[in-house]
């Protein structure tokens, strides 16, 4: 005898992760998110993060909404990309409730497709002034990203710290220029 069981979502809408919720929930990983952890689509460290916002979902209604990007660690601080408009003041929440849960500096930052406006939000209260991208010979690519010079002490970190953090989300090498 068949047996058909029908799951009925209820108009009831979870954060999307890049791994499954129970896996995450659990620590025991499926082959397929196991998969995904081994290849790199999903880093070791970013797994405290996806915990952390599985337990937090039931909390924070807001993240019902959003999806889990990518999150990234510099020095003693973790950056946390989401994507599906949330408001400042959301965002503002999930920062300091991510913080008490991972004991660290968190920054959460709508993720955007559109390269420029993403390196805006990374660097506000700094205005970005110019990107270019620049290929040499050998065949590599630089972002350079040029900020006026004036802005200077408005960074929070240091240049370093800005370039790696551009440079691990996108993937292309990265220099900011003051001028």
């Amino acid at each position: 005898m068949c047996v058909m069981v029908w799951i009925v979502n209820c108009g009831v809408t979870v954060l999307k992760y890049p791994l499954d919720k129970i896996c995450i929930k659990s620590g025991v990983y499926c082959s397929h998110c196991q998969y995904k952890i081994e290849s790199g689509v999903v880093e070791k460290e970013e797994l405290e993060i996806l915990r952390a916002l599985v337990e937090l979902e039931e909390k924070l209604k807001f993240l019902r909404k959003g999806e889990y990007v990518k999150s990234i660690h510099i020095d003693d601080e973790v950056f946390v990309f989401i994507r599906n408009s949330f408001e400042a003041s959301e965002l503002s929440v999930l920062e300091h409730e991510l913080s008490k849960e991972l004991h660290k500096r968190v920054k959460v930052i709508e993720y955007i497709p559109d390269l420029r406006r993403l390196i805006e939000q990374i660097m506000y209260p700094v205005t970005v002034v110019g990107i270019n991208r620049v290929w040499i010979p050998d065949g590599t690519e630089i972002l350079n990203i040029r900020v006026s010079r004036r802005d200077k002490k408005h960074l929070i970190h240091t240049r370093e710290h800005y370039e790696a953090l551009i440079e691990k989300m996108s993937g292309i090498k990265t220099r900011i220029i003051f001028e």
